[in-house]
C-alpha cells in the first residue's frame, strides 16, 4: 500500500479540488474532481509452466470509490470482483496455466472502474514454456548396496516406490502444485546431516503406509552395508507447509516413522498446515530437538507417538487451533512433553486434545524430579481432556499468560520431592475444582504407554466430530494397542 504520507497528500489534493470557486457574476459551486483509479501489481511479468499457478497480488485505490475489477487474458475472463463504498482494497489473482498457453506470452489485463465511471488498467506478462526438471533421480551404489538417490526440488509429480531403497541427499523440496507419493513399505535414508524433505506451500506429500508396511524415514547409518548405529540428529527431518487456511490440504502422513532427525531443527514440522491434511499413525523417534513442531494452522493429529526427544515431544505456537487424540509421548532427561508457546503474539493457540499418555524420565530413565509434562506459556492456550501425566517433576504448568483447561485428567507419580501430583502452583487449585473431574489416583501403565482408566473419564466424541467415541483416560488400551507392529520402543527396539 502507499505510505501514510502519500495517502495524506493524495487526500489533500482531492480536497483542494473541491474548494468552492466563485466570481463576481456566478456564485455556483464546482463539483469535486476525482483522480483516475490506480492499480499496483506485485510483479509485472513472470515465467511459468503448464499446470503451475500464477499468483499476483494487487493493490487498488480510487478517490471516486471502487466499483469493480475485471481480469482477463485476451478474450478469456479470469476473475471479477465488485466493491462497495470503499476507496482501497487488496486483491489476489491465482490462476492455473492451461495447456493452450504453452509457447505464448499472455497479457493478463486488470481493469479497474470507479463509481464515477473512470477506468484504468494494468498488464502482467506471463511467458509460458515447458517446465524443466529441477531435481534428479539416479542410481548409486554405496558399500555394495544399490539405491535411488534423489536431489533438488521435485517439480513434477513423482513416486518413490517400495521396490527400491531411496536416498535423500541434501535438501529435497516438493514444489507448488506438485505431488510426491511414497508407497507403503518404502525405506528412505537421509545420506547427510543436512538432508531433509521440505514440502512447499501448494505442494502435496502422499505418504500412506500400512500397519504391516509402514513408511520409514531414517538415518543412512541404518542402510544396508552401514554401521547400524544411528544417532539423534543424523539428518534434519520432514516439513509440510500450508497456506494457513482452515481447509488447506498438504497431503497425508499415515503409518510413517521418522527416526534420528532433528539436526539443528525439528524432526517433523507442520507450518500453517490446514485441517484437510491427514496426520495419523506417525512416530517421531530420537530427535535431537523437538519431535513435532506445529506452527499455526488448523491441522489435526491422531495416533501420534514421540519417543526420546532431546527437547520436546510436541511444541506448538503461532495460533495453532487444531485437534489431537491418542498421543503417546515419552521424554528423556529434563525434556518437556507438550509445550505451547505463542510469544505473546496473536492469534493465540488453543487446540483441543484428548486421550494422551505423557510419560517422563522418572519412568523411562529413573529421574523423577525433572522435566515438565504439559506447559503453557507466553499466551498459548490448550484444552486437555482424558490425559494422564506420570514421571515428571511438574505435571501441568502455566507461565507468563495463557490459559489451560484440564478435565477428566489424571496425574500421579510425579515430583518425588513433593506431592505425587506434580501440579505447579499456577494450576493446582484449578485442577482440583470438583467440576473438572480430575484425579490423582494411580492406575497401571506398562510398556511405557499401555494402560487406561475409566474412573473419571468422559466420552471424547463430545468434543467434536474429529474425536473417536472412546471413554477412558490415556492413549493406548491394553486390548487395543495401536502402537504394535510399526513403532519403536523407547530404547529403540521395534515394538512387536
Amino acid at each position: 500500500m502507499k505510505s501514510l504520507f502519500n495517502k495524506y497528500i493524495y487526500l489533500a489534493l482531492c480536497f483542494a479540488f473541491t474548494i468552492v470557486s466563485c466570481n463576481d457574476d456566478d456564485d455556483s459551486v464546482a463539483g469535486p474532481i476525482y483522480f483516475e483509479p490506480e492499480i499496483s501489481l506485485s510483479e509485472e511479468s513472470g515465467s511459468f509452466g503448464v499446470g503451475q499457478i500464477i499468483i499476483i497480488d494487487v493493490e487498488l485505490q480510487a478517490s471516486g470509490l471502487l466499483e469493480s475489477l475485471r481480469v482477463s487474458a485476451g478474450n478469456t475472463p479470469l476473475a471479477s470482483q465488485d466493491y462497495g463504498a470503499t476507496g482501497e482494497e487488496d486483491f489476489r489473482l491465482a490462476v492455473r496455466v492451461p495447456a493452450a498457453w504453452l509457447g505464448t506470452t499472455q497479457s493478463i489485463i486488470f481493469t479497474l472502474t470507479d463509481k464515477q465511471g473512470q477506468t484504468t488498467s494494468a498488464n502482467f506478462a506471463a511467458t509460458i514454456s515447458e517446465i524443466q526438471p529441477q531435481y534428479t533421480i539416479e542410481d548409486v551404489t554405496i558399500d555394495g548396496a544399490n539405491f535411488k538417490q534423489i536431489t533438488g526440488n521435485v517439480n513434477f509429480d513423482e513416486t518413490l516406490d517400495n521396490s527400491n531403497l531411496w536416498l535423500l541427499n541434501g535438501s529435497v523440496g516438493v514444489d507448488q502444485q506438485t505431488t510426491l507419493t511414497i508407497e507403503e513399505g518404502t525405506m528412505i535414508y537421509a545420506l547427510t546431516s543436512d538432508s531433509e524433505l521440505d514440502v512447499n506451500i501448494g505442494g502435496d506429500l502422499i505418504a500412506e503406509g500400512t500397519l504391516e508396511e509402514p513408511i520409514i524415514f531414517t538415518s543412512f547409518a541404518n542402510a544396508p552395508g552401514q554401521s547400524g548405529n544411528p544417532s539423534a540428529g543424523d539428518w534434519i527431518g520432514v516439513t509440510l507447509r500450508g497456506d494457513n487456511t482452515t481447509d488447506d490440504n498438504s497431503g497425508t502422513l499415515k503409518y510413517v516413522r521418522i527416526e534420528y532427525g532433528g539436526n539443528d531443527d525439528d524432526a517433523l514440522q507442520l507450518r500453517q498446515v490446514g485441517g484437510a491434511t491427514t496426520i495419523d499413525f506417525v512416530q517421531v523417534h530420537d530427535a535431537n530437538s523437538t519431535g513435532i513442531r506445529i506452527r499455526g494452522g488448523a491441522v489435526n493429529l491422531k495416533h501420534i507417538v514421540v519417543t526420546r526427544p532431546d527437547s520436546r515431544c510436541v511444541r506448538y505456537s503461532d495460533g495453532w487451533n487444531g485437534n489431537g487424540q491418542f498421543w503417546a509421548l515419552a521424554t528423556s532427561g529434563g525434556s518437556r512433553a507438550i509445550n505451547g508457546t505463542d510469544e505473546n503474539l496473536t492469534p493465540q493457540s488453543n487446540p483441543t486434545i484428548s486421550n494422551v499418555t505423557v510419560i517422563g524420565a522418572g519412568i523411562t530413565e529413573g529421574e523423577l524430579d525433572v522435566g515438565e509434562g504439559v506447559r503453557m506459556q507466553d499466551g498459548a492456550n490448550g484444552q486437555y481432556y482424558n490425559t494422564v501425566i506420570s514421571g515428571f517433576g511438574t505435571s501441568f504448568r502455566v507461565r507468563d499468560g495463557g490459559e489451560i483447561t484440564m478435565r477428566n485428567c489424571t496425574v500421579f507419580n510425579n515430583d518425588e520431592m513433593g506431592d505425587s501430583d506434580g501440579l505447579h502452583s499456577s494450576v493446582r487449585d484449578q485442577y482440583r475444582e470438583a467440576g473438572n473431574n480430575n484425579s490423582e489416583e494411580p492406575f497401571e501403565i506398562t510398556n511405557t504407554f499401555v494402560g487406561i482408566s475409566t474412573a473419571n473419564s468422559s466420552n471424547a466424541s463430545n468434543l467434536g466430530g474429529f474425536f473417536n467415541a472412546v471413554n477412558y483416560v490415556g492413549a493406548v488400551p491394553a486390548d487395543e494397542d495401536w502402537t504394535i507392529g510399526w513403532t519403536r520402543n523407547f530404547d529403540g527396539s521395534l515394538k512387536e
